[in-house]
């Protein structure tokens, strides 16, 4: 069919003698070179458009997944971890999902060996009164060895800021220290650590010691009593979590009928039987 109507065309611009004019030749030899690119231009952009749909189906299916593991991180908290399942026909994708327990917060190592957790009572109140949390974190030892206090660390949502010589403590070295690091920023979220050089300092045998500081931020910060943990020893007391809620990691793999990973998510969540908060989120192509 396009051969005919060329052929069509070239017999309208004949001259009279049968001499198809060069300039008109120069047309077509022009249009010949656009079309060409023109066509592998459109068929990209059709690919990209395909591809971009294929990728939109795949962070709904591995968001799906995501979604999952926080419902059975509160209600059918796995018995052990890590924890791998998979979920199928999502998005006509499957998706493959890891719960597992972290290893490191805001570059801090999580020892999770501890197995004698229940010597130390941790409890945490928060007070406010114009412009200023005040943090209270209480340290009971039902041990009847002194415990040795190795480091504390508290994680806080966005909008709040540790105010500078705050502290008030008999559980950091030296008494009342600042925290060693702060990482983050209160735009953020601020992850505050105190870590204890040896000999650490302990607390009595069934005595409380509190470690208190300063917060500054507007009021009412959803989140601001802050997740985190107090890291001790004698005779393998370990980790002991804040009010506890434990920080997990979630993976949420979705894949196509060849097993293709199309899309991943990584997230990163503080959570319990009764609360759940997202700390970080990744989508990986």
């Amino acid at each position: 069919m396009m051969k005919a109507v060329i052929e069509k065309i070239l017999y309208t611009i004949k001259r009279q003698d049968g001499v198809v004019l060069p300039s008109v030749l120069a047309m077509f030899a022009v249009g010949s070179l656009l079309i060409v690119p023109s066509i592998n231009y459109i068929a990209t952009n059709l690919n990209a458009g395909m591809m971009a749909e294929e990728e939109f189906k795949g962070i709904l299916a591995a968001d799906a997944g995501v979604e999952d593991a926080l419902w059975k991180i509160k209600n059918d908290t796995p018995a052990s971890l890590p924890y791998s399942y998979q979920i199928t026909d999502i998005n006509g994708l499957s998706v493959d999902i890891t719960i597992d327990e972290v290893d490191t917060i805001a570059g801090e190592e999580v020892e999770t060996s501890g197995s004698h957790t229940e010597r130390l009572i941790v409890t945490e109140n928060v007070t406010y009164d114009a412009g200023i949390y005040y943090y209270t974190l209480s340290l009971t030892s039902n041990h009847n060895k002194p415990i040795k206090i190795d480091k504390i660390l508290i994680d806080f949502p966005p909008g709040v800021d540790y105010v500078d010589g705050s502290t008030s403590s008999n559980v950091t070295k030296p008494p009342d220290a600042d925290p060693t690091t702060i990482s983050g920023s209160p735009a953020t979220g601020i992850t505050v650590v105190w870590i204890n050089d040896e000999p650490q300092p302990a607390i009595d045998s069934y005595e409380t010691a509190y470690h208190r500081f300063e917060l500054s931020g507007p009021p009412g910060i959803e989140g601001v009593e802050g997740h985190g943990f107090v890291e001790a020893h004698s005779q393998d007391i370990g980790t002991v979590w804040v009010s506890e809620v434990i920080p997990y990691s979630i993976t949420a793999q979705a894949k196509d009928a060849s097993e293709e990973v199309v899309i991943t998510i990584k997230a990163g969540v503080w959570g319990s039987s009764t609360e759940l908060e997202i700390s970080c989120w990744q989508v990986i192509r």
